[in-house]
């Protein structure tokens, strides 16, 4: 290699610019780039060059510069080496998770003002578990304990064959699983879902929950082929297209629902998941085609890469059959309670999950691979860093965000479901159910990442034994309080047992990563009091601009969408004041952030 390329590939290292591309015209166009080559000493990572005619497209992570060499080279160079950096990768993550939540509220919407609460969107609920059971069973649990640890471990060793042959094995493995499983479920579904499922007392609504159940196990096959790729790309630290994949899926049943609907009812929505799920995988296609895909027809069982994966996925598997043992049984207690109550359920669910994919999935979503990636190369300093850092965001963020929902609840159901055949009834089902769900979010957020630690590190058993206990104490928890409570008493159960595995999850990472507990625990409890204050502030505005109105009757919607936003935004001020008066170090990250951005807009730019 030219000793220019040679130096100039240490910089970029030193720099941790993931990848760039060399092709005629070159421009040295950035500042960093040329600090990083008069200045950086690092050890080269390894050079990718290969011969090019144009094939390398732009892209907005390539930097085009000049470096010495001529005007009719067409050799690219890639540099296959550090991840991105956590925040772009989150933001790129929430950004995308925020728009994918909004549709999701949308589509939940138009399904509830067209069904609300009738036994026909009951027996869609229902008949949704099966083919959600396949999905979670066969692809989550491989994908997120297993396959890209395993498949990042290869990349930072610079085997890249190799791991395309193993991800080729195992996509095929998943593929046959799903196909098997979804045909078998759908000959069973007419003695499945009437025993284990959906023990409606209506004949009728019992056919029509098998009709759809056989209709959407296909989508677990599509979802199956869209999940590993969303891992391959996040692997290769690529968030973009598989972010925007959600959307896509929304985004389709709201158009099936919406016109489909005086055609072939609660139909046009099963076929809109079915749709969706395979156009969500279809989009991100071209972004794995620019990874060079080596993708191949092999099923190599014997290969360390795939038993490894196999090995790890097992225990997770297992974990996340136990985790559908949980929905099930809630499913099987709701149905048996006033109609309408699955349906309030689900959809208090949902709006759980809406700050839980912004937040803390997104995060713990893009912090996976740099963790995996840490644990690969044995870097324990970093993981702990990384770790810490992630849990200080998560409860900077869903801790005020579960004080919004408890205090808010009402208005937020009104406001986002409260239309057309939803009506007052299920709003308030779906509200106190809501309530419960919240208690819950913290725990929900930190069991998201801190099980990610412990696969990263590829260690699946102990997540499984703690994931037993919960459920085991969510399912007691759901029998006892069912019958008291109704469905809040299943939503209840489930905010209990996730505390209880979020604090165990924590209790045992402890120790083992040596995590610094007293800046944790100081900065967890400025969190929490500034966000009780945020709700006290937002009670109190409630209460005062509740005055001018009829609390019997609901006020028009424009009234309360601005109502609800002021309150919101006047508790969100009063965080931020708590915050910045106690001195939480997220805020002040975000504060020297933006100043740093601000003063770089407005610097000098050094001449080329």
């Amino acid at each position: 290699m030219e000793p220019r390329l040679a130096a100039l590939s240490r910089a970029l290292a030193a720099a941790e610019i993931i990848s760039l591309a060399f092709s005629p015209p070159l421009l040295m166009a950035s500042r960093a780039v040329r600090t990083a080559v008069r200045a950086a000493e690092r050890p080269m990572v390894r050079i990718d060059v290969r011969r090019c005619v144009w094939r390398m497209r732009l892209r907005a992570e390539r930097l085009r510069f000049f470096a010495g060499i001529g005007a009719n080279d067409t050799r690219c160079l890639k540099i296959i080496r550090l991840p991105m950096s956590i925040a772009r990768a989150s933001a790129i993550m929430i950004v995308t998770l925020v728009a994918s939540r909004v549709l999701g509220w949308l589509r939940l919407s138009v399904i509830g003002a067209h069904f609300g609460e009738t036994p026909e969107l009951d027996a869609f609920w229902a008949a949704f578990k099966i083919p959600d059971a396949i999905f979670g069973l066969v692809v989550a649990g491989a994908l997120a304990s297993a396959f890209i640890p395993v498949f990042t471990s290869y990349l930072a060793r610079e085997r890249e064959d190799e791991a395309w042959h193993v991800a080729s094995s195992v996509m095929n493995v998943v593929l046959l699983l799903l196909v098997g499983f979804s045909v078998v479920m759908w000959i069973a579904a007419p003695y499945v879902v009437p025993t284990f499922v959906a023990p409606f007392h209506d004949p009728k609504q019992i056919a029509l929950t098998v009709d759809l159940t056989r209709l959407m196990l296909l989508s677990p096959i599509f979802m199956g082929l869209s999940s590993l790729t969303t891992g391959i790309l996040n692997s290769y630290r690529q968030f973009l297209s598989s972010a925007t994949a959600p959307l896509v899926y929304n985004l389709v049943i709201i158009l099936f629902t919406q016109f489909g609907y005086p055609f072939l009812g609660i139909h046009a929505v099963a076929i809109g998941v079915v749709v969706g799920a395979l156009v969500m995988w279809l989009v991100q296609l071209p972004e794995l085609t620019f990874r060079r895909t080596r993708y191949s027809f092999s099923l190599d069982l014997s290969h360390s890469g795939v038993r490894d994966v196999l090995r790890l996925a097992g225990p997770r598997t297992l974990a996340l059959g136990a985790v559908q043992i949980v929905f099930f049984v809630d499913t099987y207690l709701a149905v048996g309670m006033p109609e309408g109550s699955l349906t309030a359920l689900v959809y208090a669910n949902q709006l759980l999950l809406l700050p839980l994919g912004v937040f803390s999935i997104a995060i713990s979503a893009a912090v996976f691979p740099t963790l995996s990636h840490y644990a690969s190369l044995g870097q324990v300093g970093r993981m702990r860093d990384t770790v810490q850092q992630a849990i200080r965001w998560i409860l900077f963020l869903t801790l005020p965000t579960a004080i919004v929902m408890i205090v808010l609840r009402r208005p937020i159901v009104n406001l986002l479901f409260q239309y057309g055949s939803f009506g007052p009834e299920a709003r308030e089902l779906t509200q106190a159910a809501f309530l419960f769900y919240s208690l819950g979010l913290a725990g929900h957020a930190l069991v998201q990442i801190l099980a990610r630690v412990y696969f990263a590190s590829r260690d699946t058993t102990t997540p499984l034994a703690l994931t037993l206990i919960s459920i085991g104490a969510n399912v007691v928890l759901s029998v006892t309080l069912a019958p008291f409570l109704g469905i809040n008493g299943l939503a209840l159960a489930n905010s209990i047992a996730t505390l209880l595995e979020a604090a165990l999850l924590f209790i045992l990472l402890a120790s083992r990563a040596r995590l610094r507990l007293v800046g944790l625990g100081v900065s967890t409890l400025k969190q929490l009091s500034a966000s009780l204050l945020m709700g006290v502030a937002m009670f109190g505005f409630i209460r005062v601009t509740n005055l001018p109105f009829d609390l019997f009757v609901d006020p028009p919607k424009l009234v309360l969408a601005l109502q609800t936003i002021l309150a919101a935004a006047v508790g969100g001020l009063v965080y931020l004041a708590a915050a910045y008066l106690m001195q939480i170090g997220e805020l002040q990250e975000i504060v020297g952030v933006v100043r740093a951005r601000l003063r770089r807009g407005s610097g000098p730019q050094s001449p080329a």
